[in-house]
């Protein structure tokens, strides 16, 4: 593990640096990184929409505000107290920054972090208190390297995270975990520049010590939410699509072919998936999908789903019952009850569907008001020309909101107080939302542009 010096350090630090310690050299090839990455991250945050979870409350846009702004300036004290000759002037001024706002506005922001919650939030945690730890102690020892440098390079969770995720979607390496892989993957590698090569020990150990209470305190609804993918992108769970697809498939052929409907359910889905598509659903409504497949696996025609008909499907369709338990496959339509009514299917088909599938548009819009009509069209799955406000929280929630934090955000929007979301409404008033879905269905893919 590296030891601080507060006596022996010998000024300027940039001209005393201990090229022979491979644990310096370590260290110091991180920082510069990290400072080519910053220009590259705060690009990317100048020119792409912010997510809208820091935008939908008034109070967490200004402490996003202050959160950039003071980690700018908490860089930018350390580089110069870095090459100073007389570095304490500069080295308070990190530790403040860091200290007063940096390090409390991430705190702040951990709760509403995306990805696997249960990793995350106790990684993001500990992180940011030895960022405390580091800035408090630069304070006490502003001549300090060690806690000049490991100040440093704790700012820089975020900015690799970042970059580790751009290099993950590139790539297309851990499609739905992306934000947990690339989190996971930047703590690794910086715990160690300040800790050494211990510190992922304490990483791993404090994150399990940390699940094992929440496990043994919380409930089961708080367990599932605590290891679920929350992911920054918009694309849903893959196999949620797969589920979707064959769901389609069959609604088609059995509506085609009814001599299947007397076969055992098994049977039945198994060839209705296999056989050719004869159909017209693909070229209706969502909402129209969704009432032709809940003809087609309504197997006792009582106009009520139970758990074990769909069950018996999505094993025709080769999912497994481990995947079952996705939260958006079961959990999501039954929600612990034991039928559901055709509305109720309709009601999470048709957005389901909104996330799964493609845009097929014969240009991209180039004007914000189109950009906005496209992306409310595909939010609007029944076609009635606007948007419930249910739907809308699903859909913040499933970004990363709080619940609250949603549904206070969408009544102070609904200006006429009538539950829906006009498109008039949409455009003007919740531009964080279509601007940032655009962006995201362009970066996606989602948008298919016809020949």
């Amino acid at each position: 593990m590296a030891t601080n010096t507060t006596t022996f350090d010998l000024l300027p630090h940039s001209k005393h640096v201990d090229w022979e310690s491979s644990e310096t050299t370590f260290r110091m090839y991180v920082g510069y990184i990290s400072l080519l990455f910053d220009i590259g991250v705060l690009t990317y945050h100048f020119t792409t929409p912010f997510h809208p979870k820091f935008y939908v409350k008034t109070a967490r846009r200004r402490v996003l505000q202050i959160h950039i702004l003071t980690g700018c300036l908490e860089i930018i004290a350390c580089v110069c107290a870095f090459y100073a000759e007389d570095p304490t002037k500069y080295a308070y001024a990190a530790a403040a920054f860091g200290a007063i706002a940096h390090v409390p506005s991430t705190f702040y922001q951990i709760p509403t972090v995306l990805g696997i919650k249960a990793f995350l939030v106790p990684s993001l945690s500990l992180v940011t208190a030895l960022h405390g730890y580091f800035a408090i102690n630069l304070v006490l020892n502003p001549t300090s390297f060690y806690y000049l440098l490991s100040t440093y390079l704790t700012v820089h969770i975020y900015a690799w995270s970042r970059v580790f995720f751009a290099i993950y979607y590139r790539f297309n390496l851990f499609e739905g975990h992306r934000f947990s892989a690339a989190m996971l993957t930047s703590g690794t590698l910086l715990i160690p520049s300040v800790l050494g090569l211990r510190g992922n020990i304490g990483l791993v150990s404090f994150v399990i010590i940390s699940d094992i209470i929440l496990r043994s305190t919380g409930t089961a609804e708080f367990w599932k939410a605590w290891t679920t993918e929350h992911p920054r992108e918009l694309a849903s769970n893959p196999q949620k699509k797969v589920v979707l697809e064959a769901l389609i498939t069959a609604a088609e052929v059995s509506n085609a072919v009814e001599s299947l409907s007397a076969q055992d359910p098994k049977d039945r889905y198994s060839r209705i998936c296999a056989t050719v598509m004869t159909a017209n659903a693909r070229n209706t409504s969502p909402r129209e999908k969704a009432h032709a497949v809940f003809r087609a696996i309504d197997v006792n025609r009582d106009n009520e789903l139970s758990v074990g008909e769909f069950k018996d499907f999505l094993i025709a369709c080769g999912i497994s019952t481990f995947e079952m338990e996705d939260k958006l496959m079961l959990e999501g339509l039954f929600m612990n009850r034991k039928v559901v009514t055709a509305d109720d299917f309709c009601a999470w088909f048709t957005k389901s569907w909104i996330h799964s599938s493609s845009i097929s548009v014969p240009r991209i819009p180039s004007t914000p008001r189109g950009q906005a009509k496209l992306v409310f069209e595909t939010l609007d799955a029944d076609g009635s020309g606007s948007l419930d406000l249910v739907e809308l929280e699903t859909l913040l929630t499933s970004w990363g909101l709080p619940k609250n934090e949603a549904a206070g955000y969408l009544k102070d929007h609904d200006k006429d107080q009538t539950g829906t979301i006009e498109f008039q409404e949409f455009y003007e008033s919740m531009s964080t939302v279509w601007k940032f879905a655009i962006q995201s269905f362009i970066d996606e893919g989602k948008i298919r542009v016809e020949e």
